[in-house]
């Protein structure tokens, strides 16, 4: 099992009165949910005006956090992440059906399940996930907007982005249709990585040298409450939400539910020490 800590801190800006992010850091009372689980850290941010975002970011986030741990759920993180994902965009899609007051409202979503040895990342929208592994920090996402498509097409310059007029045109939401093409990763997690999550109006502020000289130097919740401050001081009126998990030590054995297959296999053919031995 892996050991993390872990904080969070969302604002609505300078200006604005509603905060259309939201945020969840989850790690499970019950041990052996842990165990098969692990943490899960989710950040999203709404779109839609007359506070239609930010009940599209709160139905998908508790749409996730419920489907991923729920007893019906797959044994095994990954393909209960990518079902959670699922659920979390068919309740936003529903209820913006549903409500004509909330028509259209969408959302990104963006969430790590930490379990045995492994990270699973699963992205739709421009919240972004970054990755600080001794002291080089990497973004572990692609951005889902029409300024980042012109960016990969090498149309337009990586740095303009921030600034770009397309950069709030979003090509992939949770909500805008019932079928989803979400990011989907995994990849193995060492001690002392550290990962930030963080909507737009934080990573269009504050910069990706900052993130990482913040979040390598100080605890996560200083951290959070330092890169929040920038976000504020800067011309942004954007919410900004962040969340900075770090990782304390991380169980080398293979975590049991994503492990299932060998598990299947050694209990008809025995194993490989005892098939080995004369």
């Amino acid at each position: 099992m892996i050991e993390v800590i872990a904080a969070g801190r969302s604002v609505s800006g300078r200006l604005r009165t509603e905060n259309e992010d939201n945020y969840r850091l989850v790690t499970p009372s019950n041990l052996a949910l842990c165990e098969r689980k692990g943490h899960l850290f989710a950040i999203a941010d709404g779109l839609g005006g007359h506070e239609a975002g930010q009940v599209a970011s709160a139905i998908a986030i508790d749409g996730l956090v419920e489907a991923y741990y729920a007893p019906t759920s797959p044994s095994r993180v990954e393909p209960a992440l990518q079902h959670a994902v699922q659920v979390a965009n068919l309740r936003v899609h529903d209820h913006s059906r549903r409500s004509p007051e909330y028509r259209g409202m969408q959302t990104t979503l963006s969430c790590i399940a930490l379990a045995g040895a492994s990270a699973y990342l699963a992205h739709v929208g421009d919240s972004r996930v970054y990755l600080l592994r001794a002291g080089s920090l990497r973004q572990l996402t692609d951005d889902h907007s029409e300024a980042a498509e012109l960016v990969r097409l090498r149309l337009a310059r990586p740095e303009l982005l921030a600034d770009h007029p397309r950069r709030n045109v979003l090509t992939r939401t949770i909500g805008s249709n019932l079928l989803l093409r979400p990011d989907f990763r995994r990849f193995t997690v060492e001690p002392e990585d550290c990962f930030i999550l963080c909507t737009d109006g934080l990573w269009s502020e504050v910069s990706d040298e900052e993130i990482r000289e913040v979040a390598a130097d100080q605890s996560p919740e200083a951290a959070c409450d330092q890169l929040i401050e920038f976000q504020l001081g800067r011309a942004s009126l954007d919410n900004a939400t962040v969340e900075v998990i770090k990782v304390l030590s991380v169980d080398n054995e293979p975590n049991e539910a994503d492990n299932w297959l060998n598990n299947l296999f050694n209990r008809f053919v025995g194993p490989r020490s005892a098939r080995n031995r004369v």
